[in-house]
């Protein structure tokens, strides 16, 4: 992979993978070039084991699905070595919307140039990281891998009717997996899971082996391995942290498995709190807030979809109008509780601690103990997982680990004052304008319209606000919750 560096204003990449491929399956050889004044230079290995989609159906992937993912692989490790500050100057400002070349070598030119392919492509990656993205598909020269062109003797289909989910690992993916499990006794399932490292794979398998004792049909469970290979290099140096482009990547195996299985549909579960991810405070902009499993994201990967395929397909959140303590606060996740301890939200995730997972203090870890207080299933969540438990009045705390509870108790207090008024929708939708960007664009799809979906969405944030109330860690920051 070439790479080019341009100071400029917003900053310019240029990645080129047409000399190295993409998809180094079942490898961890490095990709270097040469360095040039203006050039970075990277000691990488990208790597990814995605024939393991096709061969858990005895088939080969399909030309197509493959192109998808090394187009989806290009983006996410263009993305992740392109810093939005200047690598030269580390300590610049950030610049949120970079402007983004990059050249994929693909199977299906012909397909992939299409304009309405081309233009979903760049809609969705634009929507993702909030950058500009230049996209040019030229012909793949290389030839098929061994993998590719091995003949499979016989084929391994899963009987319809099936339900294909992404499994993170994480609390939200296992409470959806557990319901539908209940709900949905007469489908198979199919659960894809993205791993990057040993620990995240062992806690996914075991998951999967809860959801089996319990599941009246087939479970398939298909991990596909990815990675970076540094050789040296420190972990996130000359990279960019915020990594919007990953759930492109994830919703990219989901989907390309999906197909594969013949499904016309991926589900996402994931709370609406989550996934619609509001700032936390005045100054969280642009590529702070992750859109990985937005609504909006999952619109435009399902018309990227249907433009590749020409056939319907669907990226599904049953969850998108529950809050996380809702979604656990269903039978089905009670009678799973024991295994909640084996489920990770932290975004540090796998924290470097002896015994403690989790750090405790990101919001990511708030919300999921908040929701588990509120659906009264936080005994199966043990303390002692986290490496700050802001939970317990007993433990000193940093000002660094109250930070980012600050930062919601700010949310908190926007919300809950622009629901109590009068108009409460426009006063909401003035705080937080995406809002009305999404209720527009998810009601011209809906039967019941904006207005439904605008009157879906209050109820969200209500039942959010009565949940955060009554969270015990608020009272380190003073407050007393019972009476807030």
């Amino acid at each position: 992979m070439s790479r080019t560096f341009v100071i400029a204003s917003p900053l310019e990449y240029k990645s080129d993978f047409t000399m190295s491929g993409v998809a180094r399956r079942g490898s961890t050889k490095s990709t270097t070039r040469h360095s040039a004044k203006d050039e970075l230079s990277y000691a990488n290995g990208f790597y990814v084991d995605d024939q393991v989609i096709g061969a858990s159906f005895g088939l080969h992937l399909d030309p197509l699905y493959a192109d998808w993912i090394d187009v989806a692989l290009a983006a996410y490790y263009t993305d992740r070595l392109s810093p939005r500050r200047e690598p030269k100057r580390p300590k610049s400002v950030y610049q949120w919307a970079r402007r983004i070349s990059l050249k994929v070598p693909v199977r299906l030119p012909e397909v992939w140039n299409r304009v309405e392919v081309s233009e979903a492509v760049g809609r969705a990656l634009n929507f993702f990281t909030d950058d500009f993205w230049s996209l040019e598909f030229v012909p793949r020269k290389a030839g098929a891998t061994v993998e590719e062109s091995q003949a499979f003797l016989f084929p391994s289909p899963i009987v319809p009717p099936t339900y294909v989910a992404l499994l993170s690992g994480g609390l939200d993916s296992f409470a959806g997996a557990s319901r539908a499990v209940e709900e949905l006794p007469e489908s198979a399932f199919i659960f894809v899971s993205a791993a990057t490292n040993s620990r995240q794979r062992s806690a996914q398998r075991e998951q999967v082996r809860a959801l089996r004792r319990v599941a009246r049909r087939e479970v398939r469970h298909i991990t596909v391995p990815f990675g970076l290979s540094r050789r040296g290099r420190l972990r996130g140096k000359g990279e960019e942290q915020s990594q919007r482009a990953r759930g492109f990547l994830f919703l990219t195996f989901g989907a390309v498995t999906a197909l594969t299985a013949r499904s016309s549909a991926l589900h996402i579960h994931e709370n609406g709190i989550g996934a619609i991810n509001l700032p936390y405070d005045a100054t969280q902009l642009g590529t702070s807030n992750s859109r990985g499993v937005h609504p909006l994201s999952l619109m435009r990967m399902g018309e990227l979809a249907e433009a590749l395929i020409n056939s319907s397909f669907e990226f599904r959140n049953p969850y998108l109008y529950q809050t996380k303590g809702q979604m656990c606060d269903h039978p089905a996740v009670r009678n799973m509780a024991a295994h909640i301890k084996t489920t990770f939200s932290c975004d540090g995730f796998p924290v470097q601690a002896r015994g403690k997972p989790q750090c405790g203090s990101c919001t990511s870890c708030l919300l999921r103990r908040v929701s588990l207080e509120a659906s009264r299933l936080s005994a199966f969540d043990p303390s002692q997982h986290y490496v700050c438990d802001l939970s317990s009045g007993s433990i000193k705390s940093s000002e660094r680990q109250l930070r980012n509870l600050k930062a919601m108790e700010w949310q908190f207090r926007k919300l809950a004052q622009r629901l109590k008024t009068p108009e409460a929708w426009q006063s909401l939708i003035t705080e937080f304008p995406d809002l009305q960007t999404l209720a527009s664009e998810l009601g011209a799809r809906s039967r019941g319209g904006e207005l439904e979906v605008s009157r879906l969405l209050l109820q969200l944030y209500a039942r959010y606000t009565s949940e955060w109330k009554y969270f015990s860690a608020r009272e380190r920051l003073g407050v007393r919750a019972l009476a807030a």
